[in-house]
C-alpha cells in the first residue's frame, strides 16, 4: 500500500468511526473546562489554609508548577493510567502536554511525576474535592435534597500496613465514609478510616462538612441501622432540619419484639432507594477501582479515594458540558472515540513498519480490538 492510499485510509477510517473530533477529554475540552485555571485556584487556597515555611537558601529550583501536577492528575485520574503512560501520551501528544501546562518537548519525567504527586498535600486533594462539588452543584448536576450515607471497606495493599486494621467482616483494609446525593448519584463527601471504626460518629462529621462548605437544601436523610444513634438522629432534626430514613434494628428490642405490618412496609419501600449507594459502590470498584490501592498508610488510601472521585465527578462534568447528561456516569462511553484513534494511529503505525519490510498487511483499519471498544455496562 502506498504511503498517500495509507493516509487516506487513516483518515477515512478516523472520520467514519469517530466524526470531525476524534478526542472526547481532549486537549481543547481541557481548555475549555478552565482545568489549569481551576488547579491555578486550588493551589492559591491551599496554600492559604495551610501556609508553607518560606524556602531556604540553595537547592534545585522548582522546574514544573503544582498547578500541571494537578492537572495531569485529573488527566490521569479519568482515563486511569499510570504515570509512565501518562508522560508517553505528553510526549507522543504535545497539545496534550501544553493543555497540562507543560512545555512540549520538556515533559515531567514518571519518577518525578509520582514524588510530586506525593508532595502536594491533603489539602489539595480536599479544596479540589469541594471545588469539583460546588462547579456541579452550581450547574445543577447535584441537587443536594436525598442524602444517602454509608460505607465500604477498601483492602490494604499489604498485611503490614501500620494503619490498616480488621473490620468485623474479616477484611483487613480502610473504611471509605461516603455521603452521595441520590438524585445525581454523586459523591457529596467523603471520609477514610480504619476498617475497625464505627460508622455512627463519623456519619455526623460528614453531614457536619457538607453543611458547614455547601448549605444545601437537604429534606431527606438515608442510612442503615448501622447509624440509629441518637446523635444522627439529633442532628439530622435539629441541625439539618430534615427527616431521618434510618434503619431500625427491631433486635435492639429484644428477641421476642414482633415488627408490625407498618414496619415492613416502609423498610420495604426506604429500601430500594437506600440502596443507591450500595450500587455506587460497586460501579467504583468495577470501572474506576476503587478497591485496587497500591500504596500503604492511611494518607495514600484519601489520595486513591479522592483521585477516584475526582474522576466520577470529571465526567459528570464533561457529560454536562457536551450536553449529554445521559452519559454522566458512562465514562467508557465517553472516551471511546479517543481510545479508537489511538489504536488506529498505533494500527497504522504497524502497517508502515510492514510496508518498510516488504511485507503486505491487508484489512489495516477493520481488525480492531473489538473488546477495547465494547461499552461498559451501565448499571444505571
Amino acid at each position: 500500500m502506498l504511503p498517500t492510499e495509507l493516509a487516506r485510509c487513516k483518515q477515512r477510517a478516523i472520520n467514519t468511526f469517530v466524526g470531525a473530533d476524534p478526542f472526547i477529554f481532549s486537549p481543547q475540552f481541557v481548555n475549555e473546562l478552565h482545568l489549569l485555571s481551576l488547579a491555578s485556584l486550588i493551589v492559591k487556597l491551599s496554600n492559604w489554609l495551610r501556609p508553607a515555611l518560606p524556602a531556604g537558601p540553595g537547592g534545585r529550583p522548582v522546574t514544573y508548577r503544582d498547578e500541571s501536577i494537578l492537572v495531569t492528575i485529573f488527566v490521569m485520574s479519568v482515563w486511569q493510567l499510570s504515570p509512565e503512560i501518562m508522560v508517553r501520551r505528553m510526549k507522543r501528544w504535545p497539545e496534550l502536554a501544553l493543555a497540562c501546562g507543560f512545555i512540549p518537548g520538556a515533559v515531567i519525567s514518571s519518577s518525578q511525576l509520582r514524588r510530586r504527586r506525593d508532595n502536594l498535600g491533603i489539602w489539595v486533594y480536599f479544596v479540589t474535592f469541594c471545588l469539583l462539588v460546588a462547579i456541579l452543584i452550581r450547574r445543577g448536576v447535584i441537587l443536594g435534597r436525598d442524602w444517602v450515607i454509608d460505607s465500604t471497606i477498601i483492602d490494604a495493599f499489604t498485611l503490614s500496613d501500620t494503619d490498616a486494621r480488621w473490620s468485623f467482616s474479616k477484611r483487613f483494609g480502610y473504611k471509605v465514609h461516603m455521603l452521595i446525593c441520590r438524585d445525581s448519584l454523586l459523591p457529596i463527601m467523603f471520609l477514610v478510616s480504619p476498617a475497625n471504626a464505627n460508622d455512627g460518629p463519623w456519619a455526623t462529621r460528614l453531614m457536619a462538612l457538607v453543611h458547614r462548605l455547601f448549605a444545601l437544601p437537604v429534606t431527606v436523610v438515608r442510612a442503615d441501622a448501622a447509624y440509629y444513634t441518637k446523635a444522627v438522629l439529633l442532628f439530622i432534626v435539629n441541625v439539618l432540619g430534615a427527616t431521618p430514613k434510618v434503619v431500625y434494628n427491631p433486635r435492639k428490642a429484644g428477641k421476642k419484639f414482633l415488627v408490625t405490618l407498618e414496619w415492613v412496609a416502609q423498610y420495604r419501600q426506604d429500601r430500594g432507594k437506600r440502596g443507591y449507594i450500595e450500587r455506587l459502590f460497586a460501579f467504583l470498584k468495577q470501572y474506576y477501582r476503587l478497591n485496587d490501592l497500591r500504596r500503604t498508610g492511611l494518607w495514600h488510601a484519601y489520595r486513591h479515594v479522592s483521585e477516584v472521585c475526582f474522576s466520577v465527578l470529571l465526567v459528570a462534568w464533561l457529560a454536562h458540558h457536551v450536553n449529554r447528561p445521559d452519559l454522566m456516569h458512562s465514562r467508557s462511553r465517553l472516551l471511546a472515540p479517543c481510545k479508537l484513534r489511538e489504536a488506529l494511529e498505533t494500527n497504522i503505525e504497524v502497517n508502515e513498519t510492514f510496508q518498510k519490510r516488504g511485507i503486505v498487511h491487508h484489512g489495516c483499519c477493520k481488525q480492531l480490538n473489538q473488546k477495547e471498544f465494547n461499552h461498559e455496562h451501565d448499571p444505571y
